[in-house]
């Protein structure tokens, strides 16, 4: 640990157990690029991974940064230290790095942790054994895996991630080429947008008349609660509010965890054509009802559809069955924009 501390320091696993109180948090981990795969069908752009849906949700385990950098002397002069720079052991050639605000950081109720375990066990390699760090309510872009530095510094990271990639372009933008100045001038993503998804009823199922159970997940970022997620059968014009059946906030009264949601409607084929959902936060923030369409992918948060489809059988026959989107949309119609 480095830059603007007083006493510069170096920390194994062992050390943070033995040095610091233990601490846990429930937090949900968010790809910048969740739910890429609807904004490509779109028009396909320069994001890396055709995500479906890229969110996973634990129960951490570590210390907070915060006591750590505490005992480093940190710079607490929010005019010097300004960010955080987290380097993992990437082994490619451009390696990682990336930042958060010190603000972020230092904040007593963000609980940002050095993570050595989630769900009770050590970090499987995937997840950044033997150490990361973990921002809750933050894009996981911003979570480094594989930590081996830390640097509170009065900039950004420079990393090329950092710098170009994990930001949502101006529509306009459709190319890198000749568009490098506005790029790098676009603020770099931090917290994440409230969402939510149905998993049920899942893409192929009998579309039947009756009652119908829809479930799901919700989350958003920043330590804002998700306070409601809504239903709707008939476009939008009007909405039904579901349960929560899981939900996890801290003692300070944020949620990083997602919650999970369920509701039982009436459904009628012949009447309803899709089902809609959105969420709600304790910012009154809500989803769009379209896809808001950036070069990068990311941060996908439009309200989540799910349709019925008239589909062929082998016999020559036709049944109705759900489809979400990523299965509606590749289909050429109006109804994917």
């Amino acid at each position: 640990i480095e830059g603007f501390v007083s006493k510069p320091m170096s920390f194994s696993v062992q050390d943070l157990k033995d040095k610091f109180p233990v601490r846990r948090v429930w937090s949900a981990l968010v790809c910048s690029g969740s739910r890429r795969k609807e904004l490509n069908l779109i028009k396909h752009g320069g994001g890396h991974i055709d995500w479906h849906s890229a969110v996973g949700n634990a129960e951490w385990e570590g210390v907070y940064l915060r006591d750590v950098l505490l005992d480093c002397g940190v710079e607490q002069d929010y005019a010097v230290a300004k960010h955080v720079e987290f380097e993992g052991a990437d082994t490619h050639s451009s390696g990682y790095r990336t930042s958060v605000p010190f603000s972020t950081t230092f904040n007593p109720a963000g609980e940002v942790l050095l993570a050595w375990a989630m769900n009770g066990v050590p970090l499987p390699p995937d997840h950044g054994f033997p150490l990361r760090v973990l921002v809750p309510g933050v894009t996981g872009a911003r979570s480094c895996k594989w930590l081996r530095r830390i640097c509170v510094q009065g900039q950004e990271t420079d990393h090329h991630m950092h710098r170009n990639y994990y930001k949502v372009l101006p529509p306009h933008i459709t190319t890198p080429k000749g568009n490098l100045e506005e790029i790098l001038a676009a603020p770099p993503l931090y917290d994440v947008s409230v969402n939510a998804i149905a998993f049920e009823p899942r893409t192929g199922t009998p579309a039947r008349a009756g009652p119908l159970l829809v479930r799901g997940y919700a989350y958003c970022g920043g330590g804002r609660p998700v306070e409601r997620v809504e239903v709707s059968l008939d476009g939008g014009s009007t909405w039904a509010q579901s349960t929560f059946a899981e939900q996890h906030r801290t003692e300070a009264g944020n949620m990083y965890a997602w919650v999970w949601w369920e509701t039982v409607v009436d459904f009628y084929p012949e009447q309803h054509k899709e089902i809609v959902v959105r969420a709600w936060d304790a910012h009154c923030n809500t989803q769009p009802e379209r896809p808001l369409w950036n070069y990068n992918g990311m941060m996908n948060n439009c309200q989540f559809r799910l349709k019925v489809d008239s589909v062929q059988k082998e016999d020559g026959s036709f049944s109705l069955e759900w489809q979400h989107p990523t299965i509606w949309m590749e289909k050429a119609t109006s109804a994917r924009l």
